[in-house]
């Protein structure tokens, strides 16, 4: 016999010992028997009861592991007990092994349809019952174990999710930088599960301009949450007081390059609100078009966001480019699964930018952001499912906002890995 042979063996003589079966049946004789078939099986803990009303009784006090039971008992019989079980959530799943002399295929299906879980017939064939005995019970034994392992892995999840979310900008910061710089933001996180692939932020530079990024990790779930943690850690490090969004998307490029698992990568958009020339000044690494528009106008314009994505290449560089934002004007800023949901009769096409563009068109000067986000979310909902991690910005200069500082001297930074 083999040391994996002997262990399971083991394992299989410990699980009996410390199993606790109540046997079920009005004849004194077969309880005898029954008891004195699993002594002999190695299972020491046995409760035994008269008829049904008996057995429910003692559940609370003995709490079985599994349950043999005979059908045809006075006072309360073994369909009516298993059916009173089953609508117990505590017994909603014990197993219940069903030793009976009734052999038609009709009494079986009643018997299944009150909620036995295994069903032999007497006479009792020692070797069969004892095997269905030990295979109920270690069939138990992991459902057991897989629901600790679940409540742990839930109760991990949602500190990490937490965490994540702690990653956010919050909501006192949010107010403390809109009295700072006259720009509003409001925005939306969802992840498609416990953990997601996105991530934004923002920052104030040298010159006190709003910077803000936004990222979508290729994937959801652990694996991309754990991304969004090194991009967090990466940019805590980074110096924002001379600002230029293509030199800061190239050091976080080459940073990501050197910790990205191969093909992993993360699509990018950083920029900078500039209050002196009333533009938006910004870099993309392969992320959704961004959308602008000023005050008055009908349509959002669509802006390039042309770019290699990042953790690919170290060497790519990026282009810094420019787009009209003055006061009363709106960004709007968003991850792929706004753009990727499934749409059509046979929902073989999706919905674009343009579509997303055509959801917005009747919001765009509505004067409250997050009632903007709250009108397209249930719109992008009814469009079609959405099966990935989603993040929604709405940045917006205040028309009211008091003049801004005029430009202070700055330190040249150069963005550089270590």
């Amino acid at each position: 016999m083999s040391d994996v042979q002997r262990a399971l063996q083991q394992q299989d003589l410990g699980l009996l010992a410390g199993a606790r079966v109540m046997i079920v049946d009005d004849n004194r004789v077969n309880r005898h028997l029954l008891l004195a078939l699993l002594e002999r099986g190695g299972i020491s803990q046995v409760e035994m009861a008269e008829d049904g009303n008996d057995a429910l009784a003692r559940m609370e006090s003995f709490r079985p592991d599994l349950i043999l039971l005979d059908l045809m008992m006075p006072n309360l019989d073994g369909f009516e007990m298993c059916r009173r079980l089953r609508a117990d959530p505590r017994w909603a799943d014990l197993p219940v092994l069903v030793q009976s002399s009734l052999s038609r295929a009709e009494d079986r299906a009643r018997a299944f349809a009150a909620g036995a879980t295994d069903y032999v017939t007497k006479p009792i064939n020692a070797i069969e019952l004892l095997s269905r005995v030990r295979i109920h019970l270690q069939n138990r034994a992991l459902l057991s174990d897989l629901r600790m392992y679940r409540r742990r892995t839930e109760a991990e999840l949602d500190l990490a999710r937490k965490m994540q979310e702690r990653l956010m900008p919050s909501a006192d910061r949010l107010v403390e930088s809109e009295s700072a710089t006259g720009v509003a933001i409001d925005a939306h996180f969802a992840p498609s599960s416990e953990l997601g692939g996105d991530f934004w932020d923002f920052r104030r530079d040298g010159r006190g301009r709003l910077v803000v990024y936004l990222v979508d990790f290729s994937g959801h779930g652990v694996a991309a949450a754990l991304n969004t943690f090194r991009l967090h850690a990466i940019v805590q490090r980074m110096d924002f007081d001379a600002f230029d969004p293509s030199e800061f998307l190239a050091a976080v490029n080459r940073r990501l390059c050197a910790l990205l698992p191969n093909g992993q990568f993360a699509t990018m958009l950083a920029g900078v609100v500039d209050p002196e020339t009333d533009r938006f000044l910004y870099a993309s690494a392969g992320s959704t078009r961004p959308m602008v528009w000023g005050p008055g106008e009908a349509e959002p314009t669509l802006c390039d966001s042309s770019g290699l994505p990042l953790g690919l290449l170290p060497s790519v560089t990026y282009e810094t480019r420019s787009v009209a934002l003055p006061p009363g004007g709106r960004l709007f800023l968003y991850s792929d699964a706004a753009i990727e949901i499934p749409v059509g009769p046979a929902g073989d096409d999706v919905l674009d930018e343009a579509g997303l563009a055509d959801l917005i068109r009747g919001d765009l000067h509505e004067p409250d952001g997050r009632r903007f986000l709250d009108s397209l979310l249930p719109r992008l909902a009814a469009a079609g499912p959405i099966d990935d991690d989603l993040t929604a910005l709405l940045v917006t200069r205040r028309s009211d906002a008091p003049p801004q500082p005029g430009p202070t001297p700055a330190r040249r930074v150069a963005w550089r890995s270590e």
